[in-house]
């Protein structure tokens, strides 16, 4: 659900990720996905007025440092940490050109929130179980949502992904033009001072 509804705070069906926040069994990588499905840029510059998403985004944060999810079994992954990292400083580099202060964020975004967590991996297909109180028709939607949550998420996953590829790819490019860069450097440098040396015993009679 929680990949499900990324973004869709505002929306009724985004009422159960707000739910989320008081629940002490959820998982803190969990937690630490909730706060970016929840996340939205202009409500945490305050930029924009959204008291209710603003106060849930504070909250989970507050309860987080203060060990309120108490549970650490599932995984962040080294793609997933990218791309909250990524998302984050894309934010906030955009908004410092605009002439933005931290100071005016709605809460600060802990370390813990953009980095990889050890765990059990998180499986891309898990199994759907309505309560049984649910029967008929009633259940059949509910399998429904939960289907079509699960796409969704998994969408949001295949995203991620393509940005962590994309993100190491870029990064893997700049190390080797900056090798390459220190490497003429050098052996421009190596040749100047030979050039320079043939120079000074020229003169000298050599």
């Amino acid at each position: 659900m929680i990949r499900g509804l990324e973004g869709q705070g505002h929306t009724p069906e985004g009422r159960a990720l707000e739910w989320m926040v008081g629940r002490r069994e959820l998982d803190r990588s969990n937690a630490v996905r909730l706060l970016w499905s929840l996340f939205d840029a202009e409500v945490w510059m305050g930029t924009r007025e959204d008291a209710r998403l603003a106060a849930a985004m504070e909250r989970l944060v507050e309860r987080f440092e203060a060990g309120f999810y108490t549970v650490q079994a599932l995984e962040i992954t080294r793609a997933e940490a990218f791309c909250f990292r990524h998302r984050l400083r894309r934010v906030v580099r955009r908004a410092r050109h605009e002439g933005w202060q931290e100071g005016a964020a709605v809460c600060s975004v802990p370390e813990a929130f953009v980095r990889p967590m050890k765990g059990l991996p998180v499986a891309e297909q898990p199994g759907l179980h309505p309560s049984r109180s649910l029967t008929g028709e009633a259940r059949r939607v509910a399998e429904a949502l939960g289907a079509g949550l699960l796409a969704a998420g998994r969408g949001v996953m295949a995203a991620r992904r393509r940005e962590a590829w994309r993100g190491w790819c870029k990064l893997r490019t700049f190390q080797g033009f900056g090798v390459a860069m220190l490497a003429a450097m050098g052996a421009g440098s190596w040749m100047f001072l030979t050039q320079d040396m043939r120079q000074m015993l020229a003169m000298v009679g050599y």
